[in-house]
């Protein structure tokens, strides 16, 4: 999802000269080279972790095909909108949705209605929290709540359970919210460094050995007998979950595991960065786009998604400075005022915005490899070399130089994907049609590898039947 965040912070929206061109360049720089660095490292290992499942006969996980692209914006907009109404006080949720009725021509006595809620909220929200027996007993009718009688030990009970409940508000639900952020982060970060502990392990007696562990939930699809499923053929068995690690892997978790812990306490941009770079990576990687129809597709419904949400309301913005979370890179702009340690003044820039058209052009990368071949491309030994990924990181990085300047220009957030769908999708369309392959590439399609029902039972002629 694009996370399109403004590039500056308030405080430099509101007063730039507290802020040199120096100070300004160093950290729109510093986004520009960590943006291109994750781009161009998940592209090249896209293509290596594709070919690879390629290679094995292996479907793909987490394909987004050209009914998912279509799904996409919407399913976006309506988890964005509900954040933003989740981080909203309760009065200004029923304010907001008021201020919406009017600005429709909503009849007049439907807005009272709206405003005689608010009133109605706003005086109960203040009285103390009922146990939860008389809240029930609240919905039941005068006369049959007459003949019911709530025995002495029972409201006790609920008294009791009441006061040692914590209370689980928006702020409890921010930190659970954001240690699952941050322990996927974990583990994004640790999957990248997993090769140089791999090496390292390697070198030290008695830990090179590298023995693997599958972590599942599986259920049957039939009635059988206790014990009978650990046996059960493929056909009377499908997985609830399965996650497959080794030691090197855990190992990678305990050695980064310092930037998790430093970050839930600490906060701190560089930690944030380490985090934000390896969801990136990781996403551009396992993110699989089946095609390039629906990489257009995709790109065309967040281009209007990001102008909407940016433009036409303030929820892009207010769900982003809500969120405290590793959803975005950032770069102090007070780094050379109080140095990097101390620094509070950031610019920032959405994962979404990387990640998205990052998915893209890593399908680029696989189409210049030829990942999937037709059969033409297949009999000819005398293959034109491509560089379709190349020029798109071209464009990508002159969509975000134009997104930046119009930010400084106006000191205003911008949609980024304003300006980075048309140079990410039209300049390899263009270069397509210069080198007379515009069919090849708009044809491209890598839908056989998805992990679909289809494609499983070509995989599993045993399921042909089921």
């Amino acid at each position: 999802m694009a996370e399109t965040v403004p590039p500056v912070s308030d405080s430099l929206a509101s007063n730039t000269t507290k802020f040199t061109f120096e100070e300004q360049a160093t950290a729109s720089v510093a986004l520009y080279s960590m943006s291109i660095f994750c781009i161009i490292v998940g592209g090249i290992r896209s293509a290596k972790y594709v070919a690879k499942i390629v290679k094995k006969n292996k479907l793909i996980e987490g394909s987004i095909t050209m009914k998912e692209a279509k799904k996409f914006p919407l399913s976006a907009s309506m988890v964005l909108f509900g954040l933003y109404l989740f981080f909203k006080p309760s009065d200004q949720r029923f304010n907001w949705v008021a201020s919406v009725a009017q600005k429709l021509q909503v009849p007049q006595e439907y807005v009272d209605k709206i405003n005689a809620t608010i009133i109605s909220y706003t005086a109960n929200s203040t009285e103390p929290t009922k146990p939860l027996y008389e809240k029930i007993l609240n919905k039941i009718p005068a006369n049959i709540q007459e003949q019911i009688v709530v025995p002495e030990f029972v409201q006790g009970y609920f008294h009791w359970v009441a006061e040692r409940i914590p209370h689980i508000g928006k702020d409890e639900v921010m930190i659970l919210l954001t240690f699952l952020i941050c322990f996927e982060g974990l583990t994004a970060l640790a999957t990248l460094v997993k090769p140089l502990i791999s090496g390292l392990l390697r070198i030290i007696p008695g830990l090179g050995f590298n023995a693997p562990y599958l972590l599942s939930l599986k259920k049957g699809t039939k009635e059988m007998d206790e014990g009978d499923i650990e046996d059960a053929s493929k056909k009377d068995t499908e997985y609830l979950f399965k996650v497959e690690i080794d030691r090197h892997d855990i190992f990678a978790l305990i050695f980064c595991s310092p930037v998790l812990i430093s970050h839930l306490t600490q906060r701190h941009w560089i930690t944030n960065n380490l985090i934000g770079i390896a969801f990136s990576i990781l996403g551009i990687e396992r993110l699989h786009l089946a095609s390039f129809r629906a990489g257009a597709l995709l790109l065309a419904g967040l281009f209007i998604y990001d102008i909407f949400w940016v433009f036409g309301t303030d929820v892009m913005t207010s769900v982003a400075k809500g969120i405290d979370a590793p959803i975005l890179l950032q770069f102090p702009q007070d780094i050379y005022q109080v140095g990097p340690w101390e620094a509070v003044k950031h610019s920032m820039l959405g994962l979404g915005d990387i990640v998205i058209p990052g998915i893209f052009i890593a399908l680029l990368r696989r189409f210049d490899q030829r990942v999937v071949q037709t059969t033409a491309e297949a009999k000819n030994p005398n293959k034109k070399g491509r560089y379709y990924f190349a020029v798109t990181i071209v464009a990508y990085a002159l969509g975000l130089l134009i997104t930046m300047a119009v930010m400084h220009h106006f000191k205003a957030a911008q949609p980024a994907l304003l300006y980075l769908v048309p140079c990410c999708l039209l300049i390899p369309l263009l270069l397509s049609a210069i080198r007379g392959e515009t069919s090849a590439l708009w044809n491209y399609d890598e839908g056989k590898y998805v992990d679909n029902e289809e494609n499983r039972k070509k995989v599993d002629p045993s399921k042909k039947n089921n």
